[in-house]
């Protein structure tokens, strides 16, 4: 009898044993990838999840992003490849706040279960940078303007930031006010026809581009003038072109092959000094 009682407990201690062993050594680790983000950018975490030191596919990985205040910016559910490996990259909201940001990953495989936790900073700190640029600082009356430039937060492109465009004519009348978009790359656009009662003179071009609750400004200008003679080729500026077709039509007469008559600026039949003089005076590189 007394033998039979010592065998039952060596059964339960030997089934207890195995059931033991029988669990998983599970490890997970997680990591950012930068100390500090800003605002605009994509944010990386990635991590790896292990059994009993040997790399585990397919593992769920619960994955929580908490912002400085402790309330949930992020909450995922992701899988391991076949190298154990698991990352996600997310923006956050321009509302975000600025701080420090915890992230705590979960996994429970083979009956173990593994936690780890890193952190990241978020920051607003870089100034909100908007330039405007013109297709030519020239046109006439009944061109198409063409306006561009482009949106940026610590070098970085803002998508979706609002920019203002207002265009002023000489007499400081706005004669076009428009609210555009950015697009993913942080850039806009926008082009307008001049009116035929277009004064000639100066044009100021303001913009102003929010995101969040940053602002950033700047200008720029064109030239309204009439039809210019010396721009040959049309393209509302004087330049090396205009100089290359006067070039290409020195000494000709009217009837001859190389004679061009928008060269002749002086209208006297033949394209010499004068010509080339009345380019060079509106000449701009």
């Amino acid at each position: 009898m007394k033998r039979a009682s010592v065998l039952f407990v060596f059964l339960v201690a030997l089934v207890f044993l195995r059931g033991t062993c029988s669990a998983l050594v599970v490890s997970v680790t997680v990591y950012a990838g930068k100390a500090v983000y800003n605002i605009v950018e994509d944010v990386y975490v990635y991590g790896r999840v292990t059994a009993d030191g040997v790399p585990v596919a397919s593992a769920s990985v619960a994955l929580e992003v908490l912002d400085p205040t402790s309330s949930p910016a992020v909450v995922r559910t992701l899988s391991t490849n076949s190298s154990g490996q698991y990352d996600l990259s997310f923006k956050l909201p321009s509302e975000a706040v600025a701080g420090t940001y915890a992230v705590n990953v979960t996994c429970n495989y083979g009956g173990g279960r593994a936690t780890n936790t890193t952190s990241f900073g978020v920051e607003k700190s870089f100034p909100l940078l908007i330039a405007v640029n013109m297709g030519r600082s020239t046109y006439k009356v009944g061109d198409t303007v063409g306006i561009y430039g482009n949106v940026t937060l610590g070098g970085a492109g803002v998508a979706s930031a609002l920019v203002a465009v207002e265009v002023e004519d000489p007499g400081s009348s706005p004669i076009v006010i428009r609210v555009l978009g950015t697009d993913s790359g942080g850039s806009y656009s926008l082009s307008f026809q001049l009116p035929s009662s277009a004064p000639l003179g100066t044009y100021l071009v303001n913009v102003t581009a929010s995101f969040g609750d940053q602002v950033g400004v700047d200008d720029t200008s064109f030239q309204v003038k009439q039809v210019i003679a010396a721009d040959i080729n049309g393209d509302g500026k004087v330049n090396i072109l205009d100089i290359t077709l006067v070039a290409q039509a020195w000494g000709s007469h009217s009837g001859e092959p190389r004679w061009n008559p928008k060269c002749d600026l002086d209208g006297n039949g033949v394209i010499n000094i004068i010509d080339i003089t009345m380019v060079a005076r509106e000449y701009k590189a």
